[in-house]
């Protein structure tokens, strides 16, 4: 089926902070105790080697644990003095108190930065992970072009899949997943339960959000689309699928700046 662009909630400017801030606590939750995201850490590795960089800017991080999830890989595959730079349109502030203990230089700005307008100064390999679903084609243009026009390296990181014989089961079942796991998640809020189970908004939005998010999701030909659309020679682009857990897998669209000659 095409690619669908219904709403979801948690990204509308009207939906209030605690629930977002909540709901993308239990999205990290699942990415730092499955890792869905270990197997592009090789790839990450290669694009950051190719461009000559340690230093990654996340955008859209929400509480940023997918990126986080990958430091000691990517620590391991012999980058050093590994830099991250968390960032979103609406920052996490909560996240603040967790980033820490990877090993590597971790901040999270508290300013919102726009996946498609970065400022010139904020230098670094970007990425996105499950995140870039939420744009339309032409914002997701725009977040790659200003990739492009800055000189930047970008990789685009999406575990949903509009596959339903692989999602529509899991998906479902979110609600129990999000239950089950509130117990085991820190840092203790009494509001995340006040959310989760007196008042159930966290899981319902969670079950919404993630249909949605799978119907949203660009396939590898819509990527190569996009990049092509671009028309750019400057880049070199590995767009493809890697095997994630179980039979789920990670979409993915990388471009680093073909060396000066």
């Amino acid at each position: 089926m095409g690619r669908v662009h219904l709403v979801e909630l948690h990204e509308q400017p009207w939906f209030p902070a605690v629930w977002r801030d909540l709901l993308t606590d239990y999205l990290s939750f699942y990415a730092t105790v499955f890792r869905p995201y270990a197997c592009v850490g090789p790839l990450l590795a290669e694009a950051l080697e190719r461009e000559g960089t340690a230093r990654i800017v996340d955008l859209c991080s929400g509480a940023g644990r997918p990126l986080l999830s990958l430091v000691p890989a990517l620590q391991d595959s012999g980058i050093c003095d590994l830099e991250v730079v968390l960032t979103d349109r609406f920052p996490n502030l909560g996240a603040l108190e967790s980033i820490g203990g990877t090993g590597a230089k971790v901040t999270y700005l508290t300013t919102p930065i726009d996946a498609a307008d970065v400022p010139m100064s904020l230098k670094g390999f970007r990425t996105l992970f499950t995140s870039f679903h939420h744009f339309r084609p032409e914002s997701a243009r725009a977040i790659l072009a200003n990739a492009v026009d800055n000189g930047e390296g970008v990789g685009i990181f999406e575990y949903t899949e509009r596959n339903w014989l692989i999602w529509g089961l899991p998906t479902l079942l979110i609600p129990l997943f999000v239950w089950l796991c509130t117990p085991f998640m820190r840092p203790f809020r009494w509001r995340r339960l006040l959310w989760t189970y007196l008042v159930p908004i966290v899981p319902v939005v969670a079950v919404w959000d993630g249909f949605v998010s799978n119907l949203r999701t660009y396939s590898v030909e819509e990527l190569h689309d996009l990049v092509e659309q671009m028309a750019d020679d400057r880049y070199e682009w590995q767009i493809g699928q890697a095997r994630s857990i179980g039979v789920s897998r990670v979409t993915y669209a990388i471009g680093v700046p073909w060396p000066l000659a």
